[in-house]
């Protein structure tokens, strides 16, 4: 992981007030900084440790949630997590990058049953420390927004949450450009309880590339043909309308079936390709002994120029080995490479590490072919795992950290509580992402969420 030198570290005084250090040696969570304008989740602070990333009184996460460590993290019943237990001298470092200089709107989500007081600081480039008294909401849970404005300077830099006086829950901070011209990167919303889902917005391609709108889908396996044609049928009236679906706990016998339902709903001439796990126990070494019925799929209104597959043979509680998918497809011209996979889950061995392997082996893989690339799929973790080094990173970028609005948690239902599910587009910068939206809409069809996105495509 990229280390980013920044100057003004706080340390925590007795009483709670900041001195500074020469360097920061902390790491954003994400891997990159966190864009400003943009949302940053409370529970996304740096990488670090004590006394780096954060200082926290405790030795242990009280809440047992999201991520290990000293910081406070606890899942909140809307969805999401929240950091709690807040006391007097605890803080929070976060990387951010601060896309242009001026003034901005800096708002806090919190909670708090008797009300407390925080310092929110922006180092380096801007060198801006302000004080915030954080009201009674009446309930930990009960969350209301805290807001000031900063003139912030442009570029990387620390932000920096230091806790005057505790008794709150802070849930993310949002900062946003006071005059909108000077933003050159989207707002992402705060996350909050599920609502009525609403049409995923339409992108621009600022006069150049080729939008590309797609989804991915676990659709959660049945060898119904009237689920099959249900997904798909949900799938393609979503807004804009997906040029590319990619789809996991896929019931391959039904193929044909999701092929023909895109065909006779849109009226368009659908591409398909596909690849079958390997069945707990049928692993030889090289191969499957046998074609399983469950996997992942790709499908496109863009022509399909070439495939490939590949097995990561490191067991979970339901195979031996987890597929990937590779389906070239035309873009304009353009030569886009579209990968799928479903990693492990279950808890019968080390699941995390088996999802470790596979994406090493499928970063390796995808570079053996040109970009642009993209990468969708069920990736069993939430981005404490998916989004570092030994996971996708630094190879591939999540779409949703860059531009993804609402709430980001893709299953499992009824409770949505975990990203599970990402869009990924490779360093190239031949694929850039434009918009990510999780969509609600999906009923009783799946214990996931369909995760929309739009690339632009150079």
């Amino acid at each position: 992981m990229q280390k980013f030198v920044l100057f003004a570290l706080p340390i925590c005084l007795a009483v709670g007030t900041p001195a500074f250090a020469s360097s920061y040696s902390g790491t954003p969570f994400h891997g990159s900084p966190a864009p400003v304008p943009g949302t940053i989740q409370a529970e996304d602070f740096d990488t670090g440790g004590e006394g780096v990333a954060y200082h926290d009184n405790g030795p242990n996460n009280v809440g047992g949630a999201y991520r290990s460590g000293g910081v406070d993290i606890e899942a909140s019943p809307s969805g999401g997590y929240d950091v709690g237990w807040t006391s007097p001298g605890e803080w929070l470092n976060y990387t951010v990058d601060v896309a242009a200089a001026g003034t901005y709107t800096v708002q806090l989500r919190v909670a708090s049953p008797g009300g407390g007081a925080i310092r929110v600081g922006f180092n380096n480039a801007s060198s801006v420390w302000q004080p915030l008294d954080i009201p009674n909401s009446g309930g930990w849970q009960s969350w209301t927004t805290v807001s000031f404005t900063a003139t912030l300077g442009a570029g990387v830099q620390q932000l920096t949450l230091l806790c005057d006086r505790g008794g709150y829950n802070i849930d993310a901070i949002t900062i946003s450009a006071s005059d909108p011209s000077q933003s050159s990167a989207p707002v992402v919303a705060a996350p909050s309880a599920p609502a009525a889902p609403s049409p995923a917005p339409v992108a621009s391609n600022g006069g150049g590339g080729t939008l590309l709108p797609v989804v991915e889908w676990n659709i959660q396996i049945t060898d119904s043909e009237t689920h099959a044609r249900q997904v798909m049928d949900m799938l393609v009236g979503i807004g804009p309308r997906p040029e590319v679906i990619v789809i996991e706990e896929a019931y391959l016998p039904n193929y044909g079936i999701y092929l023909d339902e895109l065909q006779r709903q849109t009226g368009q001439t659908w591409y398909g390709a596909s690849a079958s796990h390997c069945a707990a126990g049928d692993w030889n070494g090289s191969s499957c002994n046998t074609t399983w019925y469950q996997g992942v799929a790709i499908f496109s209104t863009h022509a399909i120029t070439g495939t490939s597959t590949q097995l990561f043979p490191y067991s979970d509680c339901w195979t031996s080995a987890r597929a990937g998918l590779r389906a070239q497809i035309d873009v304009n011209g353009i030569p886009v490479q579209v990968f799928a996979t479903h990693l492990q889950t279950g808890g019968c061995t080390n699941d995390a590490q088996a999802r470790y392997n596979s994406m090493r082996d499928l970063k390796w893989w995808a570079s053996q072919y040109s970009s642009p690339q993209l990468v969708a799929g069920d990736f069993n973790a939430d981005p404490d795992q998916i989004d570092t080094p030994s996971g996708m990173s630094p190879n591939f970028v999540d779409s949703w950290w860059s531009v993804g609005v609402g709430p980001r948690f893709t299953g499992l239902l009824p409770n949505a509580g975990m990203k599970l599910d990402y869009w990924f587009s490779d360093t190239s910068g031949r694929a850039q992402p434009s918009t990510s939206i999780v969509n609600m809409g999906a009923g009783s069809l799946s214990d996931h969420y369909p995760l929309e996105a739009t690339f632009v495509i150079q």
